[in-house]
């Protein structure tokens, strides 16, 4: 007899986690105390525990409002993919559950960060994944990597560019400020402060930063997630006046080359979008292999993610933040990052 409940014990989860392949750190406690902190999410986790009391399912949600684009149910705002994890008979039990306690909350719907097997659920594949698998011998990594790819690495070392891994505060608000140049200049609100600081004081283990620097200059940087035998780079940002110095060639060398010591089995360049075509390009050079990304939803797939970059309504809104004063637009961001999820 299987039990749906939301109540469970951090060592009953942290074990749970530990035998369950499927797991990843959107499912840790941490991530859940994260997104809580970072923006006051309203977390609805469902557990399945056997009749021993052991768990033996898990689908992590989060009830997330918006006066912006609606209210809804999801599992795990701002990870790529998420999914329920467990045994095969408690899935359909744990779906079920979420389909009850989206009526309930009244959710405009549901969505899974996956391709689920139900039928109420629909599901579109609008990414992809990116996924190197890594060897503790990094020249066979290395002979896998595009002749261009290896030169743009070789050349900031040349140059005299230097990479390190940190965690020291001063780096991170850095590697911040890089972030918020960065996404100004995408034309989109940028992540607010607390959401790095946070994320460094309650995932700990799980993250690491790298810092990229020039001449004692800070010119870009990376934030990556750990988790059993993967890593997946989570972050990325640099400063655009120096990218002739192809500081990212050397970041994403170095953080492969440490993954490769450190006995990790998987590299994930995370989440690309299909129209977003350089950035693909940039991932394939490294040898990685491409997987398709799905999302499900229930009752339906929302009109609101079928819009695209080529869309007046997409091309407006990235004119208005890269027009926008430094001054107007970091708050504007603080305001209306907790909404992209």
């Amino acid at each position: 007899m299987v039990e749906i409940t939301e109540n469970a014990t951090e060592k009953a989860w942290h074990k749970f986690l530990h035998v369950c392949n499927d797991a990843t750190i959107y499912h840790t406690p941490e991530w859940k105390k994260f997104l809580e902190k970072t923006f006051n999410y309203e977390s609805k986790y469902l557990f399945a525990k056997d009749e021993c009391g052991n768990i033996v399912g898990l689908l992590a949600l989060f009830y997330v409002r918006s006066k912006f684009v609606g209210n809804k149910l999801c599992t795990m705002p701002f990870s790529h993919s998420s999914s329920y994890i467990g045994s095969e008979n408690t899935k359909k039990l744990l779906l079920d559950e979420g389909i009850k306690l989206c009526h309930k909350l009244n959710a405009g719907y549901f969505e899974i960060r996956d391709k689920v097997n139900h039928e109420k659920f629909q599901f579109q594949n609008s990414f992809c994944i990116h996924t190197i698998e890594l060897s503790s011998n990094t020249n066979e990594i290395w002979r896998k990597i595009s002749r261009g790819a290896r030169n743009s690495t070789k050349k900031p070392i040349k140059h005299g560019v230097d990479v390190y891994s940190t965690r020291k505060v001063e780096d991170l608000k850095d590697f911040y400020e890089l972030n918020r140049i960065t996404k100004k200049k995408i034309g989109v609100p940028c992540h607010p402060w607390k959401f790095f600081k946070n994320m460094f004081e309650l995932l700990s283990e799980y993250v690491n930063l790298y810092i990229v620097k020039y001449k004692n200059k800070t010119i870009a940087g990376g934030v990556f997630e750990y988790f059993k035998d993967t890593v997946t780079f989570g972050y990325a940002a640099h400063n655009p006046s120096y990218l002739k110095l192809r500081p990212n060639n050397l970041l994403v060398w170095k953080s492969i080359e440490d993954a490769c010591v450190n006995n990790f089995k998987n590299y994930s360049f995370g989440r690309t979008s299909y129209d977003n075509k350089g950035l693909m390009a940039f991932k394939e050079r490294w040898g990685a292999v491409e997987t398709e990304l799905y999302y499900s939803y229930y009752p339906k797939i929302p009109n609101s993610l079928i819009a695209d970059r080529g869309k007046i309504q997409y091309r407006v809104g990235t004119k208005i933040f890269r027009d926008m004063p430094a001054s107007v637009y970091k708050p504007c961001s603080d305001m209306l990052f907790r909404h992209l999820y």
